[in-house]
């Protein structure tokens, strides 16, 4: 970053944690796998500035967002969407995030890419983890957290209070109707849906079932 030397600490906090320069807080702070297997900079495509600018704008007439999209491969999706709600979850106070995904592999490699974001991320930026377990990173410090789960029944995320919900190739969900169902419960409606944000996204898998007729 430029000239970065020339800031307070103050003021590169405020720099990066501004959610206009959401760009440069992917590119400063986290940290990105390649498929040469190299760990780099995160700098964002033009798929997930298009889907970045379509969050933004509902964020800001409508005061949340809730996105339900096919995608195609190798966009980065899902990395995109990780890194928002990891931004958000390591910045703020009481706000939760939850990931769930079609199998345990998924899942795993979705909370590994957290990991990443989190290991790499600037000290300046990083918010202290008091727990720490195979699913789930907790900044005690901010009372947020950062969790995933498979998608195997209807009781997935509902006891919870969720903040960030992204779904993860919900068209692969057993009884998606039933887990989603479920899932978006725990999301806040009304005035208190104010800065929540719910991320529906798959490939493609057949016409007629819940996620077809949904994004229909």
């Amino acid at each position: 970053m430029e000239n970065s030397t020339d800031l307070s600490e103050d003021e590169l906090f405020d720099l990066l944690s501004d959610p206009d320069n959401f760009d440069l807080f992917t590119e400063e702070c986290l940290r990105i796998r390649t498929k040469q297997g190299k760990v780099e900079p995160f700098v964002m495509n033009k798929a997930q500035r298009h889907i970045h600018a379509v969050a933004e704008r509902q964020l800001k007439e409508r005061g949340y967002v809730r996105i339900i999209t096919v995608k195609g491969r190798q966009q980065g999706l899902s990395t995109y969407i990780g890194a928002r709600g990891y931004s958000k979850a390591s910045q703020r106070t009481g706000f939760r995030v939850f990931i769930l995904t079609h199998e345990d592999k998924a899942t795993n490699a979705l909370f590994a890419m957290t990991k990443r974001y989190h290991d790499n991320n600037l000290d300046l930026m990083k918010p202290v983890v008091t727990a720490n377990n195979a699913k789930e990173l907790v900044f005690g410090d901010l009372d947020s957290s950062y969790g995933l789960a498979t998608a195997k029944s209807g009781s997935s995320g509902r006891s919870q209070t969720i903040q960030f919900l992204h779904g993860s190739e919900v068209a692969f969900w057993l009884r998606s109707e039933e887990i989603a169902t479920g899932v978006l419960q725990a999301v806040p409606e009304g005035d208190a849906a104010q800065g929540s944000e719910v991320w529906l996204e798959s490939t493609a898998f057949g016409v007629g079932n819940w996620f077809h007729k949904t994004w229909q």
